[in-house]
């Protein structure tokens, strides 16, 4: 063989061995690059998940809250008995789980001297005697606690008011109308203090009286119903299974220094540096919690592939096979895209599916509160633009609890579902049900010309609810009592529209039950 051909064949050898060379370190960079924006992908989701579940559980919280304060809305007295029946009616959902206690306190000036005297007195020597200048109006002692536990029962009596931040706070929700959540405190019970805890209040006001500005609300307020947690217990009580390899820690407020640190899901004090951290916050009135979110070597192992083997083989073997090298990495290149198509798609699923159970019940599927209360706002703000009328509906249902008390909460749940379903059989699809929690339900007609549309509506909603339901073998009767609601003559906002169909409701049940009442008729 000739010199120049075997110059040929060196030089044919070493720009194969070099093409070879380049293509395995493209290929060596672009499995790095996949590699890490599939690392990205499922750590972003995993942030998501994290906060979302602990978003999920306080919004359990305030529904508790809300539901406790209706307890009171629906009397003009509610007595210890009454309040512990209810609250242990309530521990038996998941919606409790994570709570040390649910703790009713009169207002100041619904407290007798002689229980504000006692209040002053706890923990204090009994005879030890008070100043002149002690304010008893400034007292607001715990008058009922539930669970009825001794750890729990311990607390009763003592004053609230005598912890700035817990008297802040009280403030802040009597005077907001809304929830409103402590900074981090050491719960009362917890004598010595053993872990961060906090404590979410929710005014009670007199009925029948204004609540629309904060002095009104100053002048009507019964007392509070307050939840009682600690961080420890809500984080172990989550639905679900946190995600692999992701550390969280909770800070008390935006800054995350070591003294606000609440919670650490992974205390490694020589932890490296993660691959990712994310920041996320939790906003309250007035108050938030920062959320550090963090990989761990665990969460990248999940990902690990032996990709230097694969590549090395490939580049070794590209002088050889170069045809089919290239349909690989033709097809390999495919199989790329068509596997970030599909996580995509699983993504956006997945934030669909969590969308979904965000703003929906999850026994009826219907609207839950925080969506009908978009879509009112929408509609009313339509409305008012148009200058055109609009209806709101509250529906009770009579006589479901006996079912729930008689065949059990299974065939309960089902008797919704099933009414729920004839509901929306009455409605154009325009129309918007929603279950607002228990056996109660509302109804929006964002459009109408005249009361007899929304009288119509209701009397379809009322009789279809009034024919018997059959649930497997028995034959259940109920029947709805409907307060209704007309803008702009009921109500010109949606918090005094709400108000004059609830109260419209609660007339036609007071009438026998079973009917339906314009918030304007008699």
């Amino acid at each position: 063989m000739k010199l120049p051909e075997r110059i040929r064949i060196v030089l044919l050898t070493l720009s194969v061995g070099l093409a070879s060379l380049a293509l395995t370190t493209w290929l060596w960079q672009h499995e790095q690059r996949s590699l890490e924006a599939n690392l990205r992908a499922d750590f972003d989701f995993s942030v998501r998940q994290t906060t979302s579940r602990v978003e999920q559980r306080i919004a359990a919280y305030e529904q508790i809250l809300r539901a406790t304060r209706g307890l009171f809305d629906a009397s003009d007295r509610v007595e210890e008995r009454d309040f512990q029946r209810f609250v242990n009616t309530l521990a038996n959902g998941s919606e409790f789980a994570g709570l040390q206690a649910m703790v009713f306190t009169r207002s100041p000036t619904a407290v007798s001297p002689a229980d504000a005297v006692a209040a002053l007195r706890v923990g204090s020597k009994p005879d030890l005697p008070l100043q002149a200048s002690a304010d008893l109006n400034g007292v607001a002692p715990i008058t009922y606690v539930a669970p009825d536990t001794p750890i729990n029962r311990q607390v009763l009596g003592r004053n609230l008011f005598a912890n700035p931040l817990r008297r802040d706070t009280m403030l802040q929700a009597r005077d907001s109308g809304d929830i409103a959540i402590t900074p981090r405190i050491d719960l009362l019970m917890d004598d010595p203090a053993s872990q961060p805890a906090f404590a979410i209040y929710m005014a009670i006001y007199a009925q029948g009286q204004p609540v629309d500005t904060p002095a009104a609300r100053r002048a009507s307020l019964r007392g509070w119903v307050h939840v009682a947690f600690r961080l420890h217990d809500l984080m172990a009580s989550l639905y679900g299974e946190s995600t692999p390899g992701i550390a969280l820690r909770i800070y008390d407020g935006i800054r995350t220094e070591p003294d606000n640190l609440m919670f650490d899901s992974h205390p490694e004090t020589d932890a490296p540096t993660p691959l990712f951290q994310a920041t996320e916050y939790i906003s309250f009135p007035q108050h938030a919690w920062t959320l550090q979110i963090r990989s761990t070597a665990a969460f990248e192992r999940r990902h690990e592939r032996d990709s230097a083997r694969i590549i090395a083989f490939a580049g070794a073997s590209v002088g050889l096979l170069l045809a089919l090298l290239t349909w690989q990495l033709a097809t390999g290149r495919a199989r790329a895209y068509k596997h970030a198509r599909r996580m995509t798609r699983e993504l956006r699923d997945s934030e669909e599916r969590m969308r979904h159970m965000a703003q929906h019940d999850a026994l009826t599927q219907l609207p839950n509160r925080a969506l009908f209360a978009d879509r009112l706002n929408a509609a009313l703000a339509l409305a008012r633009r148009d200058k055109t009328r609009a209806s709101l509906m509250f529906v009770d249902l009579d006589r479901f609890k006996p079912v729930n008390d008689v065949y059990g909460h299974a065939i309960g749940d089902r008797l919704l579902v099933a009414a729920a379903a004839r509901m929306r059989e009455c409605l154009r699809e325009s129309d918007t049900l929603a279950r607002m929690g228990g056996d109660e339900f509302v109804v929006l007609l964002p459009h109408i010309e005249t009361d007899h549309d929304a009288e119509r509506v209701a009397e379809r909603i009322r009789t279809a609810l009034a024919r018997p339901f059959l649930i497997d073998t028995h034959t259940l009767l109920i029947s709805a009592s409907i307060g209704i609601g007309i803008f702009p003559d009921d109500g010109n906002d949606h918090e005094s529209l709400i108000k004059s169909a609830d109260d419209a409701m609660y007339r036609a049940k007071d009438s026998g039950r079973d009917q339906l009442i314009f918030a304007s008729g008699p």
